[in-house]
């Protein structure tokens, strides 16, 4: 009978290696793996390369993680955290050529054998070729490696090696102490580990010159690596979390609406990642109204979904109702009588959060909240009107009760702080995409040269969008839009499009499409609009780009979809004016080939995501 291969995750942390990355990758020989039953995944850690390093790895067959804070421990720590929770062993390497991923089987031998927890790959002890360790970082190394023998009694020979392989579950006990932030990152790891009690072994490993130029600062790095020696003599792992606890524990969501009865952008981010928690080993509830016909709780895949009350309309007109948000509130006291380790709210409509932190005060249990949006109180004047006041200071109190939040994206994680002043404790963990499910889809076999997904609400400008369309008509009187979506401005849009005789041109469609559908429609559209003036994060748009089609989006402040969108790159920042809508959907409109945008939101993968939640509850 056939063993089941091995899977190995490959990690590693790139700034500027366009020349050597695409080989790095190239030289892990598939035929010898296979022989050995191992089998390879990429994970290369673009660290804000100026180059096409992410696009070379990506081309290569890597999976590309973004990583905007500058430093090698930084990209590691990206780079682990993206690694997918099936892996049995995982090996660090650099991305300039100097090792040789040919050896990798020589790496993973001794924990196949378990002989020991962690390999590191010694240069010292084997073979470094002419000109690729200047003779004062060979004595350096030298001089640290035998201080780390001595003091920590690590059996290693190379302390400085950027080669090393874990089990994983070795590196999961390990993850959460680490803190570096640059070239300190392997010093720390390895007196981390000795201190920990993890079994270490050195193997012999070629060493050649890099491609490119180094970015290690002899001096400077080597003062950084030498306080770090020191610092970590007194330290001890204490009882800090593992990123993942050794036990299920219980998390408890709450949200008033869930996918797929509401297909938005936060319903979709709840399911993905609770899924993915549940398949982690944690035990996931959603409480939530009652959305399903039939009596008690359903369950959706691993997780299970309870109503705390009937069904409620969440909108009254063009705003969400008051009566649902004080009658959901209310219910949530329930939660009093349910067993529960983690609490996470859904921020809107307020009034959850209130009874839910009582709930937790009560508990004694530390309680959480996941904010999409945060609003200025002019922006609450413009969605409100009157009662504009009392509703912005229910967003103000509901932002100081929760032990931590959950910001959804970058822009609300900056509103949180810059407008009510809460900057502690407030995690960014955003939503995405799964990468390979998006490479298997097919375009949909119609003709869509501009797209909209979402709900038909006012501040989504949809007639904005009409009227775009009907400027470019006078220019391409077959231009074909597709709006996908439900909601109370529907009938009036579709006033709009007969009253501009653009019946031809824009159609509608309902949102009964399951999500490979409306993946397919994104990849045959030509290019996605989004004129919405107020998105906490925009799913859709990284769902458009992840399919490969740029996005025309507004300018507006309250708009995070911007911050998605490259303006010229990967589609078009523009006012909320038809004309100007019009004049950008058009570049892209007439382009002859689409560009290649997906690269642009690589890091936006639900598995990464999942496990930077996990993180936020098990810390």
């Amino acid at each position: 009978m056939r063993t089941s291969p091995k899977k190995i995750a490959i990690v590693i942390p790139c700034y500027n290696e366009a020349k050597s990355i695409a080989h790095v990758i190239e030289r892990f020989s598939r035929a010898q793996l296979n022989r050995r039953h191992l089998q390879c995944y990429f994970y290369v850690v673009d660290n804000n390369s100026t180059d096409d390093t992410a696009h070379q790895a990506k081309q290569a067959g890597a999976q590309v993680i973004s990583e905007s804070r500058k430093g090698k421990g930084f990209a590691l720590r990206a780079g682990f955290r993206a690694v997918a929770a099936d892996i049995d062993f995982v090996v660090m390497l650099d991305g300039d050529d100097t090792y040789s991923p040919e050896e990798v089987v020589r790496m993973i031998e001794p924990l196949q054998n378990d002989f020991c927890d962690v390999v590191v790959g010694s240069r010292l002890g084997g073979r470094i070729q002419t000109a690729a360790m200047p003779p004062f970082n060979r004595f350096g190394n030298w001089l640290f490696t035998n201080a780390v023998r001595v003091l920590y009694r690590a059996n290693v020979t190379d302390v400085l090696s950027g080669y090393f392989a874990w089990k994983k579950e070795t590196l999961d006990s390990l993850y959460p102490h680490l803190k570096s932030e640059g070239f300190a990152i392997e010093m720390e790891m390895i007196t981390k580990m000795a201190r920990m009690g993890h079994r270490l072994t050195s193997v012999p490993i070629s060493y050649h010159p890099r491609a490119g130029d180094s970015h290690l600062r002899p001096i400077h790095d080597g003062v950084r690596i030498l306080k770090m020696l020191l610092k970590n003599l007194a330290w001890s792992p204490g009882r800090l979390p593992v990123t993942l606890p050794a036990r299920p524990r219980k998390i408890v969501f709450v949200s008033d609406s869930v996918y797929p009865y509401m297909k938005g952008g936060k319903e979709k981010r709840l399911y993905e990642i609770s899924q993915r928690l549940a398949d982690m080993g944690f035990e996931v509830h959603i409480y939530t109204m009652k959305w399903w016909k039939g009596k008690g709780p359903i369950m959706q895949k691993k997780v299970t979904l309870h109503a705390i009350c009937r069904h409620y309309q969440l909108y009254k007109g063009n705003r969400r109702s008051i009566k649902q948000a004080i009658f959901f509130g209310l219910a949530c006291f329930k939660l009093l009588s349910v067993k529960l380790d983690v609490l996470d709210v859904d921020h809107m409509p307020f009034f959850p959060i209130i009874s839910s932190w009582i709930v937790c005060r009560l508990r004694l249990r530390k309680f959480y909240g996941t904010w999409h949006e945060a609003l200025s109180r002019e922006e609450w004047a413009g969605y409100m009107g009157r009662g504009s006041s009392v509703a912005s200071a229910i967003e103000r109190l509901s932002i100081k009760l929760p032990h931590t939040i959950t910001a959804a994206s970058a822009h609300t994680k900056k509103a949180l702080a810059t407008l009510h002043g809460r900057v502690e404790d407030v995690a960014l963990v955003a939503s995405g995409i799964d990468s390979r499910r998006l490479l298997a889809i097919q375009p949909a076999a119609v003709r869509c040269d501009v797209l909209f997904v979402g709900r038909l609400v006012k501040d989504k400008n949809v007639n904005k969008l009409i009227e775009a369309i009907r400027y470019i008509n006078k220019d391409i009187p077959e231009i074909q839009c597709i709006v996908i979506g439900a909601g109370p401005e529907k009938e009036r849009l579709a006033q709009l499009v007969e009253k501009r005789e653009l019946r031809k041109n824009v159609v509608f469609l309902e949102p009964t499409f399951s999500a490979d559908e409306i993946y397919a429609y994104m990849k045959a559209a030509k290019v996605f609009c989004l004129p919405s003036i107020r998105e906490g994060f925009s799913l859709v748009t990284v769902e458009a780009l992840g399919c490969g089609t740029p996005v025309v989006t507004s300018d507006a402040p309250a708009n995070a979809a911007k911050q998605l969108v490259q303006d010229g790159q990967n589609g078009s920042i523009v006012s909320c004016e038809p004309a100007e809508l019009a004049k950008a959907l058009l570049y892209w409109v007439k382009l002859p080939q689409k560009p290649e945008v997906s690269q642009t939101v690589a890091n936006f993968d639900w598995d990464t995501l999942a496990r930077q939640q996990a993180e936020v509850y098990t810390r």
